[in-house]
């Protein structure tokens, strides 16, 4: 069984500050909710932190429920505690053509190749290229991004515009240790948060990626794309 937990996080607590300014400290936390092997076949378990001042929440997707004490007693309140819900309830009601609302935190970034060069991976720097790479990416993910007429007519692609905006863009600094050199080296994480509206074009991908996540940093709270009902 799948599992979507949601947890709100204390930032008044030591704990809490050092979780929230941490992606490191934050991915440690998580997997420390699972016992050995607790992800799926490849590991994967995703989560996001949604920061809306005053109020931070945490977002777990994973295969079997969590057991997210350690992080109420140590970040959150013990008067509300995390909850969970059977994410395959959601996940077998997707359809084909359905519009949804989405929420996705990502690193989008491209690799910059030289003849003769190995690839170098570079983050995209403007909403505008973040926007273009979620847009090349939507499809082999099971959906595309509605896009709005504004006032010309429906077919007229040209000058209609993608639903979806880049809400939030921040750079996430934090040490990770290296085991093999026996140091720690300074990790910089551009992050991009993309709020719109998308629709169904292949169930089974659209399934894959809500358990699997989109592109890179997924151990650092990327990747994980959540959808809710569209308002209007």
């Amino acid at each position: 069984m799948t599992s979507f937990s949601r947890l709100y996080l204390n930032p008044q607590k030591r704990g809490g500050r050092k979780l929230l300014s941490n992606p490191q400290a934050m991915h440690a936390a998580v997997m420390a909710a699972f016992p050995p092997g607790g992800g799926n076949e490849d590991g994967r378990v995703l989560w996001r932190l949604d920061a809306q001042h005053p109020q931070y929440t945490l977002y777990v997707v994973s295969p079997r429920e969590p057991d997210l004490t350690h992080v109420v007693e140590q970040a959150g309140w013990a008067t509300s505690p995390w909850e969970s819900a059977d994410y395959d309830r959601l996940l077998g009601r997707l359809t084909l053509g359905q519009e949804w609302g989405f929420r996705l935190r990502a690193n989008p970034v491209k690799n910059a190749r030289r003849k003769g060069e190995r690839g170098k991976v570079l983050p995209h720097v403007t909403a505008d290229q973040q926007t273009a790479w979620l847009l090349e990416k939507a499809p082999r993910h099971g959906f595309e991004i509605r896009h709005s007429a504004l006032g010309a007519p429906a077919a007229d692609v040209e000058k209609s515009v993608p639903e979806v905006a880049v809400s939030q863009r921040d750079d996430v600094r934090f040490g990770r240790a290296d085991q093999h050199a026996g140091t720690r080296r300074a990790v910089t994480l551009r992050q991009a948060q993309f709020d719109g509206v998308l629709r169904v074009t292949n169930v089974e991908l659209l399934r894959s990626a809500m358990t699997g996540g989109i592109g890179r940093g997924k151990a650092y709270g990327c990747g994980l794309l959540t959808l809710q009902r569209v308002v209007g």
